[in-house]
């Protein structure tokens, strides 16, 4: 072999990026058994999420109920929570991380990882269709090319992408093109720019800082015009440089050394002018790398826009989801002197409602190039305008559409199809495998054919009733984006949307705190809506007003004449005066929404207000295992057990005839409503199954152990085992992470080679 031939690497799949998108996108394609290359550029995995640039995962949940994204993302963000003991923060990010991708890409025997690695040059089959990329590794000095049948460009910057002349975009479109009401008025080249973090440890004993003399100088508060900084060990995102003036891709050096100038200055006017209390802190790390926001993205068969993410437009080739509200920082960042990071940090409740984005599906059309047949997008770079990128850019939305370009470059190549040939022939097949793997794709559900208990009926051995928790004054959010949001005072009107199982309510009882020297009136209508998604109250049912008492404290009882006649999710809508509360809680039970009212929109919230209803609903049965949706949507869609009857509790699948199989799927309950930046260290969450035993009943009434599982902190679990006709699937769950209730969101059943 020729050193030409010593230095030619083949794979099925090259994935550009070790971003969370690339990553995610190679685990993904590696599993479903192709050889795939991840090559990264860096010495870690992650990219802005890793510890060299230290920004926190975000994503749907943060601004949405029950969205956290699931899949690969929450098995590796689970594994890495149960190891470290820090807070998910800006400028917080550890090497444990780091560690953790590493670690569970390594464990991929599909999957070879190239790190220190630059893509410097590509090489074209055709006009339309890539060959191979050549790259370059730092420190080894090694030169070698990659060929593949298939490319994932998730560079961010869309690099492989401008290399095979593909069509790309820069900067904002004109309100005028798509008709969307954030654009401006006239197109330009402004993007939104990179940012450098910090963070900042406390010594204990008064540490001086002295700028160096090339710092900007900050004066005093005045010149950070809404640029908040009380919580001073760690930051800032506003600390943004860009396009203007700065081109956010050749100019990526300048914009480094300007973000030190500046962040370094804001050091010093924290420790040295004014009084900031920081006598004491010292920084312990500053990014060396500016985590970027926005570059070229490059154009698919479809451009997603402000509408499809305002209004979900439920695409059928939908593949993934976003959810973060519409994001766009004033342009310039610091360097703008004359507005704030962003309108919404400026309480500015017409800009909030104005930006505010429920889940929304995005297309696979989007995730591919138009132009190069086997080029597929993941991450920030995929085809959407400048508004809708705004909310699409956040990571862990970046993660599922890796997962869902990962999986389609799979299925794609045992089709022998291009990416747009997926969409018109196999769409169906990608969204099952992605639903097959704990991926969540608004609007659809499991349609399986290979998943043998679908056909199976299902019992358990209880069941539990909805229950509020009692209400704790004065709490707030968990996200520091919802403190406006966070006192339970009525003159805000507010709303708590509820599973009804019974179809009638016939009252409601609120928890309330008047601190009036009068009585005064509360307005309590209730509706009916088919999902928690979007918070959308559908139709009125009553409408009545009651009085609260000068001084009361507890519950108020509000009678209701209510039929709906089957089960359905409900809305109760409470306003009143700044005198009254409704008491909330920080732990909702599951398939419950708060939400309180910004303008036009709601802002749903992570807690519940406290309330009772009449008749008890019982909204967590057994029936819910086979839904064919493994979260909250349109009905709870998991099975808890009654927390008064003590552990063990069983779920039984019953398949009415012996049938040969030998893998069970498990889904469990890690508490999807709960924010990443929310989940603290060294955590396992309650509501998840630690202990469980699971049986096959074989035919002849023989129980057999199929696998047990004594220490499970992780959503989806798989378990395989020898093939047997078996009757039935028993899961017995011995004991929880913490919770008195076993919880199951489904059961899947495989006879797999």
């Amino acid at each position: 072999m020729d050193t030409k031939e010593k230095n030619l690497l083949s794979f099925d799949i090259a994935v550009i990026g070790g971003g969370l998108a690339g990553v995610m996108a190679a685990v993904s394609a590696a599993r479903l058994g192709r050889h795939t290359a991840l090559i990264q550029n860096r010495p870690v995995l992650g990219g802005n999420s890793s510890s060299e640039v230290r920004v926190p995962v975000g994503g749907a949940c943060d601004f949405n109920p029950w969205a956290r994204e699931s899949g690969i993302l929450e098995e590796f963000f689970l594994t890495e929570r149960t190891q470290d003991p820090r807070r998910i923060w800006l400028g917080e990010t550890p090497s444990i991380w780091d560690i953790t991708l590493y670690d569970l890409a390594r464990k991929e025997k599909n999957l070879t990882t190239f790190l220190n690695t630059e893509v410097h040059a590509i090489s074209m089959e055709s006009s339309s269709k890539i060959k191979s990329v050549h790259c370059h590794t730092l420190g080894s000095e090694s030169n070698f090319t990659i060929e593949a049948d298939v490319f994932v460009d998730s560079t961010g910057d869309g690099t492989i992408a401008n290399l095979a002349g593909a069509e790309w975009r820069m900067g904002r479109e004109a309100k005028s093109e798509f008709n969307e009401d954030l654009a401006p008025e006239s197109a330009d080249d402004k993007m939104m720019g990179s940012s450098l973090l910090f963070h900042a440890e406390d010594a204990r004993f008064p540490v001086p800082f002295v700028a160096p003399e090339w710092a900007v100088q900050y004066e005093s508060d005045e010149q950070l015009l809404s640029r908040t900084h009380d919580n001073i060990t760690s930051g800032y995102w506003w600390i943004e440089i860009g396009n203007p003036p700065y081109h956010t891709i050749f100019d990526n050096e300048k914009i480094r050394d300007e973000l030190y100038k500046h962040l370094l200055g804001i050091w010093d006017h924290i420790k040295n002018k004014d009084d900031h209390g920081a006598q004491t802190l010292h920084i312990d790390f500053i990014g060396a790398i500016p985590g970027k926001r926005e570059s070229r993205r490059v154009m698919g068969d479809y451009i997603l826009r402000e509408q499809d993410i305002r209004i979900d437009a439920h695409f059928y080739d939908a593949v993934a989801y976003g959810g973060w509200f519409c994001d766009l920082h004033a342009m310039g960042g610091i360097l703008n002197t004359t507005e704030p990071p962003e309108p919404s940090f400026d309480n500015d409740l017409i800009e909030v409602d104005r930006r505010q984005m429920y889940t929304y599906t995005i297309p696979l059309r989007s995730l591919y190039a138009k132009d190069v047949a086997n080029l597929f997008l993941a991450g920030r770079d995929i085809s959407a305008t400048h508004v809708a990128f705004g909310s699409s850019r956040l990571m862990a939305t970046c993660a599922v559409i890796g997962q869902a370009v990962g999986t389609a470059a799979a299925i794609g190549l045992r089709h022998k199809k291009t990416p747009r040939e997926l969409v018109a022939h196999h769409i169906q097949e990608i969204q099952q495998q992605l639903l097959k793997d704990d991926c969540y794709i608004p609007g659809i559900v499991n349609e399986d054919s290979e998943d043998l208990a679908r056909s199976a009926s299902v019992a358990t051995s209880s069941n539990t009733r909805l229950s509020f928790p009692e209400g704790i004054d004065g709490i707030e959010f968990e996200h520091p984006k919802q403190k406006a949001f966070g006192r339970s005072t009525l003159e805000t009107e507010r709303a708590q949307l509820f599973p009804c199982s019974s179809g009638r309510l016939d009252s409601v009882e609120l928890q309330i705190v008047s601190s009036s020297t009068t009585d005064e009136k509360l307005e309590i209508s209730v509706y009916d809506t088919d999902t928690i998604v979007g918070f959308s109250p559908a139709s009125l049912l009553q409408s009545v007003s009651s009085v609260v008492k000068a001084g009361f404290s507890g519950y108020i009882s509000i009678p209701l004449e209510i039929q709906i006649g089957k089960p359905t999710f409900l809305i109760v809508s409470v306003s009143g005066s700044e005198n009254i509360r409704w008491m909330y809680s920080s732990n909702p039970p599951t398939g419950t929404v708060s939400a309180s009212r910004i303008l036009h929109n709601w802002k749903p919230q992570k807690g519940s207000y406290s309330m009772r209803i009449q008749p008890d609903s019982f909204p967590y049965e057994s029936a819910n295992i086979l839904s064919g949706v493994a979260r909250p949507e349109k009905w709870t869609n998991i099975w808890v057990s009654d927390p008064d009857e003590k552990l063990p509790a069983f779920a039984t699948l019953t398949l009415g005839q012996p049938t040969y199989f030998n893998t069970v799927h498990l889904t469990f309950d890690t508490n999807l409503n709960f924010a990443h930046m929310s989940v603290p260290g060294l955590y396992r969450a309650p509501t998840c199954v630690r202990h469980y035993r699971l049986w096959g009943t074989t035919s002849d009434g023989k129980s057999i152990l199929l696998d047990e599982c004594i220490d499970n902190f992780q959503r989806k679990r798989i378990h395989t085992f020898p093939r047997l006709p078996y009757v039935s699937v028993i899961l017995e769950i011995l004991d929880t992470n913490g919770d008195k209730s076993a919880r199951l969101y489904e059961i899947r059943i495989y006879d797999e080679n």
